[in-house]
């Protein structure tokens, strides 16, 4: 059966939008830079995949003919999103091709035939739990700025770890990322009972899966989370999300933060520290970003050079009695562990010139990142 449908623009356009961006680039199936569209009895589900993540919505349309066809996403979109219409008429024509038209406007787009597009995952919808999108977004935002790059370990590092686990004062969801130089945990309480989530080995999300999550939470109040053998479910605002899960370990991150001896602390003024950090950065050496930290008394001195443009020094004033200590640190690490956070007074731990600094704050409860120093 060929497809015809009238479509409001707005809604069509919201949903393109969500969906662009998931589809598989150059190199995959031709059908996976495709979204397909499809009717039923309630409007016009579409759908998008790139056999790791994969998104469906349901819009508002008038179904004239019955039927599913593929579109190229990015042309779909920018076609809509340039229309003066409010609302898209969509017509199949011969051999797979579509009719995109409007009172003053006709294209034809070439799609591909609904039969070769992967079939959408099916899910169980009675193990899902109401998460607060306030909390599911801070634990990605406070993560994934440390998730390491497609095959720089032997871990699977190239994702986000999540966890719950349940104590006596409530349950709470974690994640945990790390590049194998430094490591980010956020943790938050969750209202809801956890124990339908099946949570008894270790669940690691792709990033591209984790990015799509926060995309998620941005217009609904509760997203909804459940978990499977090999996928992560998630829906909001009409919107499900599907994500197969990562295989692999994750390194013992508890015995990294264990490490750090948390009896004394370096005191620090985070914006004063983000913005010299940043003059610094400038000069150091792009691969590794090296700055050198002298912590005195009541400072902290930070310096950096370039052999191709020159150097830069800064004094940060910081809360600090004891021995001097030299030590080497990725400006770019320390700046984005800082950016995230909204305490203004940081508690830098460093035992010695060769540990690790740990960074927390009052304000930035269930949050904290772990550093590994460098060699200068």
């Amino acid at each position: 059966m060929t497809i015809a449908v009238n479509i409001p623009r707005p809604e069509f356009l919201t949903a393109l939008s969500a969906m662009q961006n998931i589809t598989g680039k150059k190199g995959t199936l031709a059908v996976l830079a495709n979204i397909l569209l499809e009717t039923d009895q309630e409007g016009l589900v579409m759908t998008a995949t790139d056999l790791e993540v994969g998104i469906r919505c349901r819009i508002p349309a008038e179904i004239l003919d019955s039927g599913n066809i593929t579109l190229p996403a990015r042309k779909l979109f920018e076609l809509v999103k340039e229309s003066e219409e409010s609302q898209i008429h969509l017509e199949e024509q011969e051999n797979s091709w579509v009719k995109i038209s409007g009172q003053s406007s006709d294209c034809r787009l070439a799609g591909i035939d609904a039969d070769e597009f992967p079939t959408f995952p099916p899910y169980r919808e009675d193990n899902l739990v109401a998460v607060s999108s306030a909390l599911m977004s801070e634990l990605v935002d406070k993560t994934i700025y440390s998730v390491a790059q497609e095959g720089e370990s032997n871990f699977n590092l190239a994702g986000i770890l999540l966890e719950k686990e349940v104590l006596e004062e409530g349950s709470f969801l974690r994640m945990v990322s790390s590049d194998g130089h430094r490591l980010s945990m956020m943790e938050g309480k969750v209202d809801a009972d956890l124990s339908a989530l099946d949570m008894d080995r270790v669940i690691l999300l792709p990033k591209k899966g984790v990015q799509e999550i926060r995309k998620l939470c941005d217009d609904n109040e509760t997203v909804y989370l459940g978990l499977e053998e090999k996928q992560a479910v998630l829906k909001a605002g009409g919107y499900t999300l599907v994500i197969r899960l990562m295989s692999g370990d994750f390194p013992d991150y508890k015995g990294i933060i264990k490490v750090v001896d948390k009896t004394r602390h370096i005191g620090i003024d985070r914006q004063q520290m983000m913005h010299s950090l940043k003059r610094v950065n400038i000069f150091t050496e792009d691969r590794y970003n090296a700055v050198n930290f002298i912590i005195k008394n009541n400072a902290i001195k930070l310096f950096s050079q370039n052999m191709d443009y020159g150097s830069a020094r800064e004094e940060v004033p910081a809360v600090y009695e004891g021995e001097t200590m030299e030590i080497g640190f990725n400006g770019k690490y320390f700046y984005e562990a800082l950016q995230v956070m909204k305490s203004e007074k940081v508690k830098a731990y460093i035992n010695s010139e060769e540990s690790p600094c740990l960074l927390q704050g009052d304000k930035d409860p269930g949050y904290l990142s772990v550093i590994m120093p460098m060699k200068l």
